[in-house]
């Protein structure tokens, strides 16, 4: 259960509504600061959306691969690519380009840097391929932490966005705000999220924080701003040692995102070196591949066993086969806090696992390390 989000849910449904009922399409930037519960808002609005018998598309950015063109979009599509040969010949071929498949004028795809990509054909190939998806039920795109898109996928998506009509598409894009790279999408609506009001912040501190005594619920209460992340993960913070609290007067830092942030920093670097570096390369793998992750990790000296420190922290989980970061903002403070060559060297053992585990196409993130980058 959302507490506090009643509106927002049925506004996130009405959408739903519309494409079932009318065959509508529409598009919806959500925006807010981390942990303000767009994730939780996207998820639940897919739960709906399935219940429905939409078909259901959902990708997350990661900022590993944002530099790396039609990365997400490889993501998104890559279990609907044989519907792409229903498409204009024109449009098949510059959509196999980008997405680096055979029959391609250039089957370099993502790792070509897109020189060979028409963007004007690709964004109109995607077009027609959503519409193509929705003949016969509607289709929920969902787009998680949007702001890591690699830019060609982004355009893409934007350039779909814009045009939809009555096709029966939805398309959700959720943009954390500030903290990280901007997402322009000029002519879509948006909605912004704040925090949860009181009633519902208390309800749900009181959930994570009945064993922690009234000054650090007012401490906590003051500190998140009816975050709900922030209501969740500073109790387990305070219990770990992770939080300074007192019973007298208290100043709040600048931000709830600053402090989550830190929080999970901090909780990760308390782990133990093997789980940290099995941490680490999972978050540079980015797609939760298991076998992947193991293998890649083995060669550093971490095993699957470590993970179970991770696991008792609620900081990463195992979830039908694959690695779940609880947060996205635990997967950047895990890859965020390594040094720079504890983060090559993740990469560079991806890499080399792939041919042994039979991953993705060339072209992930797994090929190199992304530009650390502020926000």
């Amino acid at each position: 259960m959302l507490r506090g989000r009643t509106r927002e849910l049925t506004q996130l449904e009405a959408h739903l509504t519309r494409a079932a009922q009318q065959g509508e399409s529409t598009a919806l930037v959500l925006r807010g600061e981390a942990g303000i519960g767009k994730s939780a808002l996207l998820t639940e609005t897919a739960k709906t959306a399935e219940a429905q018998h939409f078909k259901v598309l959902r990708t997350t950015g990661m900022e590993a691969e944002s530099e790396l063109p039609f990365a997400a979009l490889h993501l998104l599509l890559h279990r609907e690519t044989d519907r792409i040969a229903a498409l204009p010949a024109p449009q098949a071929a510059a959509l196999r380009t980008a997405l680096g498949l055979p029959g391609s004028t250039s089957e370099g795809g993502p790792s070509d840097g897109g020189r060979n990509t028409d963007p004007f054909l690709t964004g109109l190939a995607l077009l027609t391929l959503l519409a193509e998806l929705a003949e016969t039920q509607p289709l929920l795109c969902v787009l998680d932490d949007a702001h890591w898109l690699d830019q060609p996928s982004a355009q893409a998506l934007l350039f779909a966005a814009r045009r939809l009509a009555a096709e029966g598409v939805v398309l959700l894009f959720a943009v954390r705000e500030p903290h990280a790279p901007r997402f322009p999408a000029p002519g879509l609506p948006e909605l912004r999220l704040t925090g949860i009001d009181d009633a519902a912040a208390a309800s749900l501190l009181t959930e994570h924080a009945g064993d922690l005594p009234p000054y650090v619920h007012r401490h906590i209460l003051t500190e998140s701003r009816g975050n709900p992340l922030a209501l969740r993960e500073l109790p387990a913070a305070q219990r770990e040692g992770h939080l300074t609290t007192h019973s007298g007067s208290y100043t709040p830092p600048p931000s709830s995102h600053s402090r989550v942030q830190q929080t999970f920093t901090d909780r990760i670097a308390a782990l133990p070196e093997a789980t940290r570096t099995l941490l680490l390369v999972a978050a540079a793998e980015g797609t939760g591949d298991l076998a992947a992750t193991t293998t890649a990790a083995a060669t550093l000296g971490a095993t699957v066993a470590d993970l179970e420190p991770a696991e008792r922290r609620h900081l990463l989980a195992l979830e039908a086969g694959k690695l779940t970061f609880r947060h996205p903002l635990i997967r950047a403070a895990a890859y965020r806090s390594a040094p720079l060559a504890s983060r090559v060297a993740a990469h560079r053992a991806l890499a080399e696992a792939l041919p042994r585990v039979g991953g993705p196409s060339p072209g992930t993130a797994w090929t190199r390390p992304s530009r650390d980058r502020a926000g």
